[in-house]
């Protein structure tokens, strides 16, 4: 199975360099990558040349896969059209995921294409696609606690989540 972890986002709600944002002492792309280091086979990074940020990932551990950088369902289209199925797409964006939670939204998906979202129902803008039947579409919804980016307040959000892990940690008998 194959990935892409898009990072091609106008950064018109917080910032074009929300991957390097740091939530819990990682940057966001750390969180989405971690996650799927021996999950899949091949981990690209959907980005496209004219990207501000393009120069910096160009020479990096990521393959690239060029989008065309015009809107989000464009560019699952074109991902999923050129890579096949069945394919896993993230934002670089999501704090928290893990590849437990991973491993259970893939093996929870009894259609074509499913999308994940976070114990409020909101979308998390990961999906995972088995097949390309558009009528057959489930949404998965996890219980843990993780964190779309999308504006300062989630991120300020986002970092007192671990701050409030640490204070239980420290509390917590050795």
């Amino acid at each position: 199975m194959k990935a892409v972890i898009l990072a091609g986002g106008k950064g018109r709600r917080i910032t074009i360099y929300k991957p390097f944002l740091v939530v819990c002492g990682k940057p966001l792309i750390s969180w989405v990558y971690d996650s799927l280091i021996g999950l899949v086979d091949e981990i690209y990074l959907g980005i496209g040349y004219s990207h501000p940020l393009f120069s910096i990932f160009k020479n990096s551990i990521f393959k690239i896969f060029p989008t065309n950088d015009m809107n989000y369902v464009e560019d699952l289209v074109l991902l999923v059209k050129n890579l096949g199925v069945p394919l896993l797409i993230l934002p670089t964006d999501v704090a928290f995921i893990t590849q437990d939670i991973l491993k259970r939204f893939i093996e929870n998906c009894n259609a074509d294409i499913c999308s994940l979202k976070d114990s409020n129902n909101e979308f998390l803008g990961i999906s995972y696609w088995k097949g390309l039947n558009f009528d057959n579409y489930a949404d998965i919804i996890v219980l843990d606690k993780v964190y779309n980016i999308n504006s300062w307040e989630d991120y300020i959000r986002a970092n007192k989540e671990c701050m409030s892990i640490e204070e239980v940690n420290n509390t917590l008998p050795i």
